[in-house]
């Protein structure tokens, strides 16, 4: 290891309520004591810029310690490095982005909006060179029982939210991701979401999930029925009937409270983070100023790994490598190769390539580079919809809907629009929209020339696109909606979060006013999950087109698709009769809804039918546990919190 630096600093905190500014971590109503250097404003760093010499080495910074990577080390994930170092906290579970237990947050500094970002990510799929440049934090960089527990992981011990202690790792750089990007308290809604790509085994996402509503500062009442705030004094909450409680005031030994404070109920709005006194890592200044370099990098068995910054490099590759494989966060590629056995000989990382991480809103709609992450295409499409009128931004809505429900957060903070296009998965979740929507795939050739495909015409088969060798995905054209012109998702999967579909559908119409009725304009239907490519239902749309939007359109329409959409019954998969009844279940919600939207039609909805109407929307999780405390002299019996937690 070459020039080990550490950078950090030290803080008191008061308040565990993480935020950002200007890139770097503060907190919520916070005392600094520093006991070393300041860093010194953003704006002395950018002077001074000019003086600091550009590295050309490939460089990562682990837990605020400079680490140099050496040439070969093509081949190894993240995760595996990480273990070889001896930052073994992170831990492998299923080798493939599912179950959250390799999480680790990282950072890097984004040049175009001028600030640092931070992410939690799946270590046992990034390669290891896809952080050059970057900042990672493991759980050991966030604290630890020698140093001092991080409140997050203090909060998640005395909770009780750790047995085995396998997953733990995974939640704390979860959360810790969430309240590092996050400008205010999250909600808890946020919460949730950020731990839906962690699965835990052992204790339950009840006392993990209470463990973290403190970073909400969410008032007991949701789960105990009373807040503590309210609460007289020498009162407290009963561990056993969740109400208020004046054992103690009367001296009565056999009630369900004891005197002593160790059996005192949690009140998790209480948690401070007064007991942390390790150093937060900061952003490392050699990164915020170094210039990034194209890498030539090699790995075992004569691996090739090139991360180009320019289109033009890009295309120069691909014409010197014809069968290189072009890849963002490495979430199908990493699968091929370490679970399938697929070797590709040449990766070309184009995550950091300008034109094609474009995200523009235009007068006639929306143009997405290939390179877009999942997360950034989110926020985007969260921002278009408050700034553009709501009838153009039904297409954008429905993304944002199905994209709730796309793999874990983990999956959607590095996985990219143009590779889960490519992809060509039979069971995507968005291409039936891309090709509902009407959007519009630029691809662009060798020499620079750019040709146009409708996204409906550019699936061909299991796992083909209209790509030629020398030709790659530069961006997404999608079209703003027109008036009356409606588009809703669909998916049924065995679970809501972090969850492969059994059948998706993108579904849209466009409805015209005629003699008093609104007539079929235009219309498609397209599944996924029952053939293998995202299948049109071309009979069902030729149906719709020019008929009147009612009841007897709606019965007419579910015969024809019966019999457009075909299952044989050993189709693969198996569910044949559930995944009929799905996609006419999604075309017979999707007429509901669409009624709803119209005036004159939304009355002769049956009240019995509206529940199919509404998407669906679950409040943020609560629970309690009632138990007795017996005090016998001894911990058996007692609440206590295992000394195992507080080395997890």
């Amino acid at each position: 290891m070459i020039g080990d630096v550490k950078w950090s600093r030290t803080q008191k905190i008061e308040s565990v309520i993480v935020i950002e500014e200007d890139g770097f971590p503060l907190y919520l109503r916070q005392r600094f004591q520093h006991r070393s250097t300041e860093m010194g404003s953003l704006k002395k760093e950018q002077e001074a810029e000019q003086d600091l010499k550009v590295s050309n080495e490939a460089i990562v910074y682990v837990n605020g310690v400079r680490r140099v990577l050496p040439d070969g080390l093509a081949h190894l994930t993240l995760l595996e490095y990480l273990r070889d170092i001896g930052l073994t906290g992170t831990k492998l579970g299923c080798g493939e982005g599912g179950c959250g237990a390799c999480t680790v947050m990282v950072s890097h500094y984004d040049r175009k909006l001028k600030k640092c970002l931070h992410y939690a990510i799946n270590a046992c799929l990034a390669p290891l060179y896809s952080v050059e440049g970057m900042h990672v934090i493991t759980v050991e960089g966030v604290g630890s029982y020698k140093h001092g527990l991080h409140p997050i992981q203090e909060s998640l011990a005395r909770t009780h939210g750790s047995q085995c202690g396998f997953c733990t790792p995974g939640f704390v750089m979860s959360m810790y991701a969430l309240l590092r990007s996050s400008q205010t308290p999250p909600s808890e809604e946020q919460i949730e979401e950020c731990l839906a790509g962690n699965l835990c085994r052992c204790t339950g996402y009840r006392p993990i999930l209470d463990a973290f509503r403190v970073f909400a500062k969410t008032s007991n009442i949701l789960y105990t029925g009373v807040s503590s705030l309210s609460l007289e004094e020498g009162q407290s909450v009963c561990p056993s009937t969740g109400k208020p409680c004046s054992c103690n005031l009367n001296n009565v030994s056999d009630k369900c409270v004891v005197s002593d404070n160790r059996y005192k109920p949690t009140s998790y709005d209480e948690v401070d983070g007064t007991k942390y006194t390790e150093k937060e890592l900061i952003f490392p200044p050699e990164l915020l100023l170094r210039t990034p370099t194209s890498l030539n990098l090699t790995g075992f068995g004569g691996l090739m790994w090139y991360r180009p910054l320019t289109l033009q490099h890009v295309l120069d590759l691909k014409a010197k490598y014809p069968d290189a494989k072009l890849l963002v966060g490495n979430t199908e590629v990493g699968i091929e190769m370490r679970l399938k056995g697929i070797q590709y000989q040449v990766l070309i990382s184009v995550m950091h390539v300008p034109e094609l991480n474009v995200l523009d809103a235009k007068d006639d709609g929306l143009e997405i580079g290939a390179a877009v992450r999942l997360s950034d295409l989110l926020n985007f499409f969260r921002k278009v919809v408050t700034e553009r009128a709501a009838h153009e931004t039904l297409s954008c809505k429905a993304f944002i809907e199905q994209l709730k429900w796309f793999a874990g957060k983990q999956i959607r903070n590095v996985a990219s629009v143009g590779g889960n296009i490519c992809t060509a998965s039979p069971i995507s979740d968005l291409n039936p929209l891309w090709m509902a929507a009407r959007a519009m795939f630029q691809i662009i050739d060798l020499k620079g020339n750019i040709r146009t495909v409708p996204a409906e015409n550019f699936f061909l088969g299991y796992r083909k696109v209209d790509l030629a060798c020398g030709e790659i995905l530069l961006s997404i054209f999608l079209p703003w909606n027109r008036t009356f012109e409606f588009v809703k998702e669909f998916k049924q999967s065995h679970r809501r979060d972090d969850d492969i579909a059994i059948v998706n559908a993108g579904i849209r119409v466009h409805l015209q006013e005629h003699r008093e009725n609104w007539v079929v304009a235009d219309a498609s239907l397209f599944y996924g999950g029952v053939a293998p490519y995202t299948l049109s239902a071309t009979k069902t749309k030729e149906l719709l087109i020019g008929k009147i939007w009612d009841q007897d359109l709606l019965q007419n329409a579910l015969k024809v698709l019966q019999k457009d959409i075909l299952l044989k019954e050993d189709a693969p998969g198996g569910m044949v009769e559930f995944r009929k009844s799905l996609t006419l279940s999604f075309f017979f919600k999707f007429f509901l809804w669409v009624s709803h939207q119209m005036d004159g039609i939304k009355e002769s909805i049956p009240l019995s039918h509206l529940s199919a109407v509404n998407s669906v929307h679950r409040p943020p999780i609560t629970g309690s546990q009632d138990y007795e405390i017996m005090k016998h002299g001894i911990s058996v019996g007692s609440p206590e919190v295992h000394l195992s937690s507080r080395l997890q």
